[in-house]
């Protein structure tokens, strides 16, 4: 079933108590589903009491990241298995349903070079050990794709099909992103449809980041796409007001993309609501 959900960081840059509990209140004044959290920090997140908020409120979650550079991908995958390990462990004492982002590398890092079939071979093996935890866990994982300048391993719908083929784990499923792919694809609606039923996990960002509707993505052949494929999964409203220093540095967001959150869940997600009604996705 289609659930609409949004970033926390629309509310909120950090995740202790009082960010939890506004992101949290704020996606339920909303009307949203569920709440995408960033465990950027795991050392720091409370689970139980995140889980305690999100009952509360009556509001479902997810979790997303990017691999710190002490657990990097390709590089570290020893490490990389161990801290995923431990972030699933988090998400499902939190009570999400998934993990998702950068899982397969370090957001920023840019070596110059493409990555190499050997790279790539650690990069499977690794996210598909990681995919055993996650199912007896009962959740799902996510490969998202991003673009050349963000990392140099994934940046395409097709790159990300063909790392699920290596993985060859049936929990794990393409999460795409409407702001890299208006970078990196020839189009919204092909590589929709392409990825099928193992496209899992959008996130609807507008091409600056900024209000979905202000921009320069082609939402009418994003939703086309996925009516096309009767698309199911999650739906998730992106984008960075609150700016965490860690996402600044990695994205390189140094500026103001929306007036203020109230303004962006209150136009981009009516926006998009509309959008995915009259596509009948929703």
């Amino acid at each position: 079933m289609t659930r609409f959900g949004a970033h926390a960081f629309i509310w909120q840059a950090s995740w202790d108590r009082d960010a939890a509990q506004a992101a949290i209140e704020g996606a339920a004044r909303a009307g949203l589903d569920f709440i995408e959290i960033p465990l950027l920090r795991p050392e720091r997140f409370d689970a139980d009491l995140t889980r305690q908020l999100l009952d509360d409120a009556g509001l479902a979650a997810t979790c997303s990241l990017g691999l710190p550079a002490d657990a990097a991908l390709p590089d570290r995958p020893d490490q990389a298995v161990a801290f995923l390990e431990r972030v699933l462990e988090l998400a499902h004492r939190a009570g999400a349903t998934a993990l998702s982002g950068v899982i397969y590398g370090t957001l920023g890092v840019t070596p110059g070079r493409p990555p190499t079939v050997d790279e790539l071979g650690t990069i499977a093996a690794s996210l598909r050990s990681v995919a055993g935890t996650a199912r007896t866990l009962g959740l799902k994982l996510g490969v998202e794709p991003v673009n050349r300048y963000e990392t140099h391993l994934l940046n395409t719908a097709e790159q990300g099909l063909e790392l699920l083929d290596a993985i060859d784990a049936p929990n794990v499923f393409l999460h795409l992103d409407t702001y890299h792919m208006n970078i990196e694809e020839k189009g919204f609606e092909g590589p929709i449809r392409a990825a099928g039923d193992r496209l899992g996990y959008i996130h609807l960002s507008e091409s600056d980041r900024g209000t979905p509707g202000t921009g320069n993505v082609h939402w009418d052949d994003v939703f086309a796409g996925l009516a096309n494929i009767g698309y199911d999964g999650d739906l998730v409203m992106e984008s960075f007001v609150a700016v965490n220093p860690d996402i600044a540095r990695a994205t390189c967001l140094w500026r103001p993309v929306a007036p203020d959150s109230d303004t962006l869940v209150r136009e981009g997600l009516a926006f998009l609501r509309e959008k995915a009604r009259l596509a009948g996705i929703a």
